[in-house]
């Protein structure tokens, strides 16, 4: 007889996180496939300038691209703030504490939308000054800000749409972001078609329609979702306007407590992404486009396995309230078996048909050509980067959201100075960035998983593991 170390309560413990992870996953997938229908247009589309310039479809990306990484560190700013409403709503939901859950949700509600008002005025006043430090000239410069005047209206809905989101998120139901998130998706890609190329009698916008399609779409998806909350009759807590207007801001600042290391966190993230297409745009103007079309490819995996992570939030949270520590452990371990299950598909496939893949979107056999080594090098990050976010996803379920700062901190540095010094000095060019993210993967990705699993409580195996005896249908849990 043989003997595994198997997870207590595995089957109860996948059921659960399943019936999170699934609908979040279903809607990120979609939601990314929208995405890179985007991109594709993008990189079929070509335009003339009025000073008679031509744009071809890698540098409609390059445009595009340089927006996308100084604006989602905004973006993603406002979206990682609002895990301090899941932790503290699963925590509270798990102490059986519905009241103080209902008093951080709402707090949150209301001012996580002020907080998106102000975003958009600093795009709206400073958006052309912000591309220009980051060294992006004419004629990509105003393509840019002609994508930038449209996208940023998401802005105006977004602290509502995310912090709803948030909410849903920590009562563990899931269902309603995957509903709203297929809407958003299918309307964007429609919007996206008629707009970028006028069709069905629309004009001709280009860039310009690809940012209008991304805000029509999600306020649609706010509306949606706003109203489901208020309708709704399976929610942990009674949702009114009143009591959401008059929210203190004192409430406001323990879920700052808890979210705003997770926002700077993923801003000092979207920061060092910054300086890397910084160095992207000191090879030639194509190589953020490239950078952009790889990224966008190599996120699509994360999707299958980021619902595990954000059940893995929820559940940690709750077994944190219910002071059930070593049940902690187990979804986490429980997340990551998945996870790595996941990305050795996606690896492989990456290996295996990356020249297929990548022709998907773009018909430019140099881009393709170029952009193989790079997605074949991703294919092979996919694995640590994938343990990472889990573990993370997991430290911050225990309340702990100023651990992944501090190791974020210590990537940042890390990535930009290895990334540099492989992409020049070293002479890999592109190849070279990333080379630089599969190390700070790994690295970062090994530090977290000790803390998760031992960090300042009870070791992992005695909390964790229980060896028993299996036969060859399996392991009995």
């Amino acid at each position: 007889m043989m003997k595994f170390p198997v997870i207590k309560n595995f089957r109860f413990i996948s059921s659960r996180m399943m019936q999170m992870a699934l609908p979040i996953a279903v809607s990120g997938l979609i939601m990314q496939v929208q995405v890179l229908i985007d991109t594709a247009f993008l990189a079929r589309y070509s335009t003339t300038l009025p000073d008679g310039s031509f744009l071809s479809g890698t540098e409609i990306l390059s445009a595009v691209g340089n927006v996308f990484f100084p604006y989602i560190v905004t973006l993603s700013f406002l979206w990682s703030i609002t895990t301090g409403i899941v932790i503290l709503v699963s925590q509270q939901l798990g102490a059986n504490r519905p009241n103080q859950a209902r008093s951080y949700a709402f707090s949150a509600l209301k001012f996580n939308a002020i907080i998106s008002w102000l975003f958009y005025g600093f795009w709206f006043l400073f958006g052309e000054q912000v591309f220009q430090l980051l060294g992006v000239r004419q004629p990509i410069l105003s393509i840019s800000i002609e994508y930038l005047r449209f996208i940023s209206l998401e802005f105006l809905y977004l602290g509502i749409l995310n912090s709803v989101g948030a909410v849903f998120q920590g009562m563990g139901n899931t269902r309603p972001e995957m509903f709203t998130g297929i809407i958003r998706s299918l309307l964007h890609i429609f919007l996206d078609y008629i707009l970028i190329f006028g069709s069905f009698g629309f004009p001709e916008m280009g860039v310009m329609g690809a940012g209008l399609a991304s805000s029509i779409s999600g306020l649609t998806a706010c509306i949606i979702l706003v109203t489901i909350l208020f309708k709704t009759k399976n929610t942990a807590f009674v949702i009114d306007i009143k009591s959401i207007l008059s929210a203190p801001f004192s409430d406001y600042l323990v879920v700052l407590k808890k979210g705003l290391p997770v926002g700077l966190e993923d801003m000092l993230w979207n920061l060092g992404n910054l300086t890397l297409a910084y160095f992207l745009n000191l090879i030639n103007i194509e190589a953020v486009g490239i950078y952009r079309l790889v990224y966008q490819i190599e996120v699509t995996p994360v999707y299958f396995y980021i619902g595990l992570a954000r059940a893995v939030t929820t559940m940690v949270g709750n077994k944190t309230g219910e002071r059930d520590l070593p049940a902690a452990r187990r979804v986490g371990l429980t997340g990551s078996i998945y996870t790595v299950g996941f990305c050795l598909l996606f690896t492989s496939s990456f290996l295996i048909f990356p020249r297929q893949i990548i022709s998907i979107f773009t018909g430019d056999g140099d881009l393709v050509q170029k952009s193989i080594p790079l997605l074949m090098m991703t294919a092979v990050t996919m694995i640590p980067r994938s343990i990472n976010i889990i573990s993370g996803h997991g430290i911050r379920g225990y309340g702990d959201t100023m651990w992944m700062l501090v190791t974020q901190i210590f990537g940042i540095v890390f990535v930009i100075t290895l990334s540099y010094f492989l992409m020049f000095p070293a002479g890999f060019g592109m190849l070279g960035l990333f080379m630089g993210m599969f190390v700070d993967e790994l690295l970062r990705g090994s530090i977290n998983t000790v803390r998760f699993y031992i960090g300042e409580n009870s070791p992992f195996h005695k909390a964790n593991i229980l060896p028993i005896s299996v036969d060859i249908k399996g392991i009995e849990v």
